[in-house]
This record gives C-alpha cells, structure tokens and sequence, in this order.
C-alpha cells in the first residue's frame, strides 16, 4: 500500500511540476540585442497591459487573433521582443491554444511556410515564433539563431516543429 501511495504522490508531483507551454515568460531565452517590447496604446486598447500575456477573454482574443479562428481558440499567449534603437526589427512568439484538433489541423492547413516564422505544435497548441531581424553583423546574432534559440527551447518542452504547405505566391521563376 505504501509503494502504491508513492507512486500516485511521485505521479502528482510530476504533474504539477510539468511546466506547461503557456505557464512561462521565456526568461532563459536571451535574443541578443532584444528586450521585451514596451506596451503602447495599441497594445492597449487591443487588451494587452503586460509582457509577456495570458488571456482567455474572448474579446481579446478577437483583437489578436483572425476573425475566422478566434472563436476557435480557448486563450493566447503572446511574447514579443524588439530592439529598443530600432523598431523595425522584433521578434516572439504567439500561442493559439485551441479548443479541439480539428479546429487545430483546420488552422495549419491554411498556413503557409514563411522565412522569417516557424510554426510547433503540442496538444491543442499552435506555436508560432518569429524573427524579422535582418542585420548580418559579424559577431551579432541573425534572425535565424533566434529562431534555433526559440525552436530549441519550444522543442524542449514537447512540441513538434511542423511544415507548412509553401506559398506559391512567393515564388519567382527565372528564365
């Protein structure tokens, strides 16, 4: 019985301690040259007060999210980066979470595959991260090592990374 009894605590005690996808604030995620981006009256009036955010309301989530999936999604979590001496250039992460698969595999299949994003999947959750920093400055990271950095740490917690159909509006033929 005692044996019993440690294995339902030591199963518990896993669970609680499991970090889930949408629980964290990326602090062991450094992005060279970034800082969390400052909340501006767009932001604001979007429902967004902090960074990074949670939120389940769905009158939020309807300012975030498209029109045709945001009744789809139960709560988003956003972090978003940007270099302070340069507002063209950010990066982050947006987390749908979804309120069935099928509303899931629906979403992904009208995505398509981009450079500068990358999308994960875990249960009911959609990841995307992205990276618009163009600089290629020797000894300075690129929009591709955030992206590894923020991949790898996504990967870590159980996601998957996932391709998406290309987008042929994009694509140029040389003759």
């Amino acid at each position: 019985m005692k044996k019993i009894l440690l294995i339902i605590g030591f199963v518990c005690l896993q669970s609680l301690s499991a970090q889930n996808i949408m629980d964290f604030d990326l602090k062991n995620v450094e992005l060279q040259g970034m800082q969390p981006v400052k909340i501006n009256r767009e932001m604001k009036s979007a429902g967004i007060t902090g960074m990074p955010f949670v939120t389940d309301s769905p009158d939020v989530i309807s300012k975030i999210a498209d029109a045709g999936i945001a009744s789809k999604i139960a709560k988003v979590y956003g972090f978003i980066y940007n270099n302070p001496k340069d507002d063209l250039h950010d990066r982050g992460v947006y987390i749908y979470q979804f309120k069935t698969k099928k509303d899931l595999n629906n979403y992904l299949a009208k995505n398509f595959e981009q450079p500068n994003y990358r999308v994960l999947v875990k249960d009911l959750f959609y990841i995307r991260i992205w990276s618009d920093y163009s600089y290629q400055i020797k000894g300075r990271e690129t929009s591709d090592d955030h992206l590894n950095k923020l991949e790898k740490y996504y990967t870590g917690l159980g996601a998957e990374k996932i391709l998406l159909k290309p987008d042929k509006s994009i694509i140029t033929v040389v003759q």
